[in-house]
């Protein structure tokens, strides 16, 4: 039930993706760099103190084989802190910021119209948690052709990890991607 607004949007997206174009996976021994802005949608305990998430990154993509590529990504969100109580008589109080920049390697494998892409990294986070964490992600995208580049959308879920406790969160991307 958790992850019901994921799958939610995961779907729609791929309805959209399929009905505007065909995958237009780069050619073999190519290198491209995307960028653009994120939206992060906060789930388990991140979503109770911080609301959703803005950001940007940029995303080195190295094509190997006739469908697969490795990625290099980093980038940086920021989630305002959600308002809230100590008691009825006290003012209301916020949640620090949480700035967070994650570094990110991945792979890439193209599938029809589509790409299933995976990475794993760490992440750096500051003023509300001052702290690094593994990150882990796992996500579906699509490469549509636009003018001399690429419009990359994507969506993943993805997992901050802690022995203590883990932050999930969804991702939708949109980033323009130039190839050489």
């Amino acid at each position: 039930m958790k992850y019901l607004f994921s799958e939610i949007v995961l779907l729609t997206a791929m309805l959209f993706i399929s009905e505007t174009g065909i995958a237009q996976a780069n050619k073999e021994h190519s290198f491209s760099v995307n960028f653009g802005p994120e939206i992060t949608f906060p789930e388990s305990a991140l979503r109770r103190t911080h609301k959703i998430g803005f950001g940007g990154s940029i995303k080195g993509e190295c094509t190997f084989g006739k469908h697969a590529s490795a990625t290099i990504n980093s980038g940086v969100s920021i989630f305002n802190g959600k308002g809230y109580f100590d008691d009825l008589l006290s003012p209301e109080k916020e949640f620090d910021q949480l700035m967070a920049v994650p570094v990110k390697l991945g792979v890439r494998y193209y599938i029809g119209n589509f790409y299933v892409a995976g990475e794993g990294g760490v992440v750096f986070l500051s003023k509300y948690l001052n702290s690094s964490r593994p990150v882990a992600s796992i996500g579906l995208g699509d490469k549509i052709k636009l003018g001399s580049g690429k419009l990359d959308i994507s969506l993943r879920q993805e997992f901050w990890l802690s022995n203590v406790q883990n932050l999930n969160m969804a991702v939708l991307r949109v980033a323009y991607e130039i190839v050489w």
